[in-house]
């Protein structure tokens, strides 16, 4: 059985009336709970996402710290607690000048994820680049265990209503799109057929999965009918959750791989990408977001211990993403990392996104006076402590590099 990580309601707040949404948006929380609830499948959390700031207008402290408290007292008054403000600086730089803004918002609202958008699927801004890299190493001096990059994400070509935080944003009539977590199904299945073999798994999860989404979808489309919040759709992404369980690494071990990492980790990475999205397709239920594989290390207790282990690097998590979902996620990185090496990072995931024509997105946790090879010590019940990830601390001179660098798509 299929549960809904997140119910991401996208709104624009330009205009709107705080005590319209928030009786529109309380309305819209109680059917969707009781609808859900009827199908046996459980809500984790509402999230709210608004439309970009930066895209057609400048980037004014006022006016930031003006839309994060209204959304903040919306937040409260629904009973949401987490929200998503994206900024897009694509066409616009994100200047130097920005990062201060940015970071407040960080520091003052901790239920704010914020979406930094760099590229699309053309180009990739690199003033905004550098500017979000500054911006990452400035966020990790805001608690002394670098836990707030947690809350700030670089993303890539990423599609509007993904409703995976913190890769989202919103545009158009206000509407709702639904996170899945298909995780601790896709485990049940493989620990009770793990002796067949994978064309016979491939046609067991798709028929599994395709089942769930139909039935998700079609209460997305009747919660459009009765609410007038328009469903943008679903992103079935295998997902992992820090309880222990419900790990995307266990999955590819019950597959066959012997240690995620290891040789064989890309083919099974393809290999379930290609059933979400086939299942996707023969059930033609709406779809945004990734729909892939999710290798978030600091949320998966496996990937965790893999790292551990030395089994992954930036360089094996940066080719998987070729192959799955949402990029470089949630890794930690040693404190003293230059901006110029986190910009590096950052263009390497924007080159694979155009190139690919894919979403993707980085997450990098700098841990203020933590060396390589130590641990992380959080002491956050969602997220798990591993060590600390490998640099090289060589990068790219970014002077001989144009202000938007485009021409990377396949020929």
């Amino acid at each position: 059985m299929i549960n809904i990580r997140s119910t991401t309601i996208g709104i624009d707040t330009d205009g709107a009336s705080i005590n319209d949404l928030q009786s529109d948006i309380g309305n819209f929380i109680t059917l969707s709970d009781s609808l859900f609830k009827n199908s046996n499948i459980s809500v984790r959390t509402h999230r709210l996402t608004t439309s970009p700031i930066g895209k057609n207008n400048h980037i004014d402290n006022a006016r930031v710290q003006s839309t994060a408290r209204w959304i903040t007292d919306l937040g409260e008054k629904t009973g949401i607690r987490w929200f998503c403000l994206p900024f897009n600086f694509i066409e616009q730089d994100f200047k130097p000048e920005n990062v201060n803004i940015l970071h407040n918002l960080l520091k003052k609202f901790p239920q704010a994820f914020l979406n930094v958008m760099v590229a699309d699927n053309e180009k990739i801004n690199k003033r905004s680049v550098l500017s979000a890299s500054n911006l990452i190493n400035n966020v990790s001096k805001i608690s002394h265990n670098g836990f707030d990059n947690f809350r700030l994400g670089i993303s890539s070509n990423c599609k509007p209503h993904t409703p995976f935080f913190p890769f989202s944003y919103h545009e158009g009539n206000r509407g709702f799109s639904l996170a899945l977590e298909i995780v601790d199904g896709f485990l049940k299945l493989m620990e009770q057929y793990k002796l067949e073999d994978t064309s016979f798994k491939r046609d067991l999860l798709i028929k599994s999965l395709k089942s769930d989404l139909v039935e998700i979808n079609e209460i997305g489309i009747s919660l459009e009918k009765q609410t007038g919040f328009k469903y943008y759709g679903l992103d079935a992404s295998l997902a992992p959750f820090p309880d222990g369980a419900t790990s995307v690494g266990k999955l590819l071990e019950l597959l066959g791989v012997e240690l995620v990492g290891s040789n064989g980790t890309l083919l099974m990475t393809s290999y379930l990408t290609n059933i979400i999205k086939s299942a996707i397709q023969e059930s033609r239920v709406k779809s945004v977001g990734f729909n892939g594989v999710m290798y978030s290390v600091l949320e998966d207790d496996f990937l965790a211990a893999s790292a551990k282990a030395k089994n992954i690097s930036l360089d094996s998590l940066a080719l998987y993403s070729s192959v799955c979902g949402c990029g470089l996620d949630m890794i930690p990185l040693p404190g003293d990392v230059f901006d110029e090496e986190l910009a590096s990072i950052i263009l390497d995931v924007a080159a694979l996104a155009i190139s690919l024509n894919k979403p993707l997105g980085v997450r990098l946790l700098p841990i203020r006076g933590k060396r390589v090879n130590e641990m992380t010590e959080f002491n956050y019940d969602f997220l798990v402590d591993t060590r600390i990830f490998e640099i090289r601390n060589k990068a790219i001179s970014l002077d001989s590099l144009s202000t938007n660098i485009s021409n990377l798509k396949k020929v």
